[in-house]
């Protein structure tokens, strides 16, 4: 009985013994083991990459057309829809007012030119015969006050009038006096040549008159509106018939023969557009084209902080229509690689990243340059080949052991 409880007692001994060793290496495995991590293999880029923005699309011309004058409207020669070629008459005022307006104009035009060439030509040989007529009776009624104040002279030193009538004699050849030399002087006036002042005034009648043709005539092309540009009609506010103000909207113009569409570029991104450079136009349904750069801002929009960049792209079938959403896409070179952006991290001022070099983690600086969508370039600092931890990099320190997975 005793050996057996000796032997039952050196074979628990024994299996304490070899417990007790085992868990030693078992936590020694645990400790060693490698933790999987998802790494991302660095590339040469091989596909071209896009910046690729997006903005709204815009006929090329779009126009609300008022009258230029008010009245009441005669005639719409437009529906919505059409297709309007430049310089077709879409509209009316009925311009009876503005008419008679013209002619009346007209009429004092040639007045002041009949006035003009009259005074050019001088005094007809009736006008001059009558004035020499007048001309002769004051001569006359000259000569007979100068004999009446010779008599009276005599008469009054003889006693025979008074002084009061003496000198109601000279009030009369003083007045002689005055209409011969304006006789002689309207004579003198008809005779000669127009003077330089009468040929100004004359012109200057000629030119208001002419002044208030041309704005009688501004007045009936202001009762019309003409199409600027061909294009499509959009829309029409008015109805014959209708009073309408000078400048009220009528109709709705748009040009649809090309599309603009207008971005906010960054600073960061601005030199990759150049005038006159092609890009790629894509529209919301898929639909592809290609664009031409037609404006780049010289200077950045102050409240937004970005340049306004204008894509033109030719639109023959009008299949894109102003208000669609479009992406525009432009080639970007890339000089390095371009790995996700969670595999960045920052360390002070520097950025780095984490590689996996024989099961271990190595902490490389890097130089990075632009971001692209949920990438991020890396001028330097690795090579094609290099594995690095795909995210989280922050959760490891240089020489963790680890087994890489993924690319």
């Amino acid at each position: 009985m005793k050996k057996q409880a000796a032997f039952i007692l050196a074979s628990l001994l024994l299996v304490t013994a070899g417990c007790s060793q085992a868990q030693p290496e078992a936590a020694s495995q645990e400790i060693v083991k490698a933790k999987v991590v998802e790494v991302v293999t660095v590339k040469p880029q091989t596909d071209p990459v896009l910046l690729q923005l997006t903005g709204i699309m815009e006929a090329k011309r779009d126009a609300v057309l008022p009258f230029g004058t008010g009245g009441t409207i005669a005639s719409i020669g437009a529906v919505k829809g059409a297709h309007i070629a430049q310089g077709q008459l879409l509209a009316t005022l009925d311009t009876r007012y503005y008419q008679k307006e013209v002619e009346a104009a007209a009429s004092q035009v040639t007045e002041a030119a009949a006035r003009k060439s009259k005074t050019l030509k001088g005094a007809n040989e009736e006008a001059i015969e009558q004035q020499q007529l007048q001309v002769t009776n004051a001569q006359n009624q000259l000569a007979k006050a100068r004999e009446d104040v010779e008599v009276g002279e005599r008469l009054l030193a003889g006693g025979a009038i008074s002084q009061s009538e003496m000198d109601e004699r000279k009030r009369a050849l003083a007045s002689a006096e005055i209409s011969a030399r304006n006789a002689q002087l309207a004579l003198d006036s008809l005779r000669r040549a127009a003077e330089p002042e009468d040929v100004a005034i004359a012109n200057a009648s000629i030119t208001q008159a002419a002044s208030q043709v041309e704005r009688a005539k501004k007045s009936m092309d202001d009762a019309k509106i003409e199409a600027p540009f061909a294009g499509t009609v959009v829309d029409i506010y008015k109805q014959i018939g209708e009073q309408v103000s000078p400048g009220e909207q009528m109709i709705h113009l748009v040009d649809l023969s090309e599309i603009k569409v207008t971005l906010d570029v960054t600073n960061d991104e601005i030199g990759l557009f150049g005038k006159d450079s092609k890009v790629q136009v894509e529209s919301q349904d898929g639909k592809t084209g290609e664009g031409n750069v037609t404006f780049v801002a010289p200077v950045m929009d102050k409240q937004t902080g970005k340049y306004r960049v204008e894509v033109t792209v030719a639109n023959p079938d009008e299949s894109w229509r102003g208000g669609m959403m479009a992406t525009v896409k432009v080639p970007r070179k890339i000089d390095g690689f371009l790995v996700p952006l969670e595999s960045v991290g920052v360390s002070q001022a520097n950025h780095y990243v984490m590689a996996v070099v024989d099961g271990s983690t190595v902490k490389k600086e890097v130089k990075t340059g632009q971001l692209v969508d949920d990438q991020i370039e890396i001028l330097s600092g690795v090579s094609a080949g290099d594995q690095l931890l795909r995210s989280g990099i922050t959760f490891y320190v240089e020489g963790q052991k680890v087994e890489a997975k993924g690319e």
